[in-house]
């Protein structure tokens, strides 16, 4: 990309801090930061409202539905009878931003490379499962006395999952029928990339006689980390990690020129500063840090509060947890101190104790943060699943604020030393959510009231760096959020309860074989009445084993600028609702 764009960009930008944003232009201020641009490797929301924008799914959500379909880069999908064979119809005509076609040697060329690279902390895991029946990559899947025969037959089940019988059809070749498959694909990973430009730019070059070089790669350190070339209809003009995306209509764009031509999704961690950029018209939309916060909000002139009153209807489809790390980096990690339980520190397996999992939860005041920072609008859930899925029992006990039994927990746990010699742990949230570092001040203040030997610190770190340290399995402690990749709940409770292949379970060291028989039975399942009795085993099971401390859902609600049009809430789009739909 050409220099003197990013910095006539950039420069527009900057005069647009100043003053109203314009009429063409739409400004988003929130906290956090993106993580990358490669769709392969992005798994958190601020990727994710970038990627789908920028890149698009063959069939995407209707509007503001989670479960019906639209056709964007396919026009068409039809599934066998047995459900293994999918084909796409693709659409014709389309070029991506750097000029290239699109046809289907893109999504021949995306999917196996996502099968081939497959990194742990991306997304790809629950994309692999239908194409190979296993959520690893190939290396991790064969192990370490893997031959090379293994690879070689592992190479060709990859080669296969894809074929172009034209260039404008896409064929896949399944390893087992899923019924979640159409959702799942209509997540970014699966995006189609220009195959083109990435081999140009040091990606894989799609053979076989490098694949096994680019197994597990880490997407951060290539250049598809922070570039991109998409078919959507906003493309790449600059990003600068912790500060800003700046982006600008794909005039080319199949689907018509889009009404805003310039988007600045823009970090900004302090929430006052962000309040008062809504209240001038710098920003068009804020990301609100903690629901107190919306007294200062409501009743702006010139600005709208959506579902403040439930009005609309909307219903969280997100949950939020404390996850209790089992297997803790032990190597150079201070945020253990003297990794051992002597009042200075935390050993790496502190959590293996079911003891010190239920003192936790015991400490944690439901009701109070629902009071006091939801504003009352929340509800607690018994299970990391939303109420408004298949599956969640409403039956199943959930844990209340005793710190009577919290207290007689932790002197149960490791045989009483955490009780008699204290502990030290730090608990992170990412910097600028006032509601999880209200969460950990909350957990830190009960925690300390039991037992004047337990020190509790609470760390703020930076969006990128805090999922390096999750990935990295540094944090002991820390807050964090799931929105669903694919409407079924199966993303849930896989992804916090199954030990081997869920993002959350394998991060925490979470791994129950119990659990894992009964959540992966339950994926598989095409009957609803029993798929329903197998959650209801897995929630009653996760309430005995406490690895999670489960907290109340909050009400969704969105804060723009009235001028903003065409707002909705599909909650299936990390940003809520696609920037080429809206007009001001």
């Amino acid at each position: 990309m050409k220099r003197v764009l990013i910095l006539v960009a950039v420069a527009a930008f900057a005069m647009v801090a100043f003053g109203q944003s314009a009429k063409d232009t739409f400004v988003w201020q929130t906290f956090g930061g993106v993580d990358t641009l490669d769709p392969a490797m992005a798994y958190d929301t601020s990727s994710g409202t970038i990627l789908e924008n920028v890149y698009e799914p063959l069939m995407g959500y209707k509007g503001d539905s989670a479960s019906e379909y639209a056709p964007r880069l396919a026009t068409g999908v039809t599934v066998s009878q047995d459900g293994k064979t999918v084909t796409y119809t693709l659409r014709k005509g389309v070029k991506f931003q750097s000029g290239n076609d699109f046809t289907c040697k893109d999504v021949a060329y995306t999917i196996k490379r996502d099968l081939v690279t497959n990194n742990p902390a991306s997304a790809i895991w629950f994309l692999a499962q239908p194409f190979t029946g296993s959520a690893a990559n190939a290396s991790d899947a064969l192990g370490k006395d893997a031959t090379d025969a293994d690879y070689a037959k592992y190479w060709k089940m990859i080669d296969g999952a894809v074929t172009c019988p034209d260039d404008y059809t896409a064929v896949m070749h399944l390893h087992a029928a899923d019924p979640a498959f159409l959702a799942k694909m209509a997540f970014p990973a699966a995006y189609p990339i220009d195959s083109k430009w990435a081999i140009a730019n040091g990606a894989w070059d799609g053979t076989e006689a490098t694949w096994r070089k680019y197994i597990g790669q880490d997407g951060h350190n290539t250049y598809l980390n922070d570039h991109a070339s998409g078919t959507g209809a906003y493309q790449l003009v600059s990003w600068t990690p912790g500060q800003r995306v700046v982006l600008k209509a794909n005039e080319n764009y199949w689907g018509g020129a889009p009404a805003i031509k310039n988007v600045l999704y823009q970090i900004v961690d302090d929430q006052n500063a962000r309040i008062l950029a809504l209240k001038n018209g710098d920003a068009d939309r804020i990301s609100l840090g903690s629901l107190s916060a919306l007294s200062q909000v409501e009743g702006l002139p010139g600005v709208k509060v959506y579902n403040r009153n439930g009005d609309l209807g909307w219903t969280s489809v997100t949950v939020g947890a404390v996850s209790m790390n089992e297997k803790i980096k032990a190597d150079n990690n201070p945020s253990i101190g003297s990794g051992k339980l002597d009042g200075k520190g935390i050993p790496p397996d502190f959590f293996t104790d079911v003891h010190v999992r239920k003192c936790f939860n015991y400490a944690f005041d439901y009701q109070a943060y629902i009071k006091q920072v939801l504003l009352g609008m929340g509800n607690t859930i018994n299970f990391l699943l939303p109420p408004s899925f298949l599956g969640y029992d409403k039956n199943v006990p959930e844990y209340t604020f005793d710190l009577e039994k919290a207290a007689a927990e932790c002197k149960l746990a490791w045989n009483g030393q955490l009780w008699s010699n204290g502990m030290k742990l730090v608990i992170s949230y990412n910097t600028g959510n006032l509601q999880r570092q209200t969460v950990a001040d909350i957990l830190k203040s009960n925690l300390e009231y039991l037992n004047p030997k337990f020190n509790v610190e609470v760390r703020g770190i930076a969006w990128p760096d805090f999922l390096a340290a999750q990935r990295a399995k540094e944090l002991p402690v820390y807050i964090s959020g799931w929105a669903p990749d694919y409407a079924d709940p199966d993303n849930y409770v896989t992804t916090y309860y199954d030990g081997e292949n869920g993002y959350y379970a394998a991060y925490e060291g979470f791994n129950n074989a119990q659990m894992n028989q009964i959540v992966r039975q339950a994926a598989t399942e095409t009957n609803p009445e029993a798929r329903k009795l197998l959650y209801s085993q897995a929630a009653h099971l996760a309430y005995d084993l406490a690895p999670y401390i489960n907290l109340p859902q909050q009400r969704p609600m969105m804060e723009l600028r009235s001028d903003v049009q065409g707002v909705y809430l599909n909650p299936m789009y990390s940003g809520q609702f696609l920037w080429k739909d809206i007009s001001k």
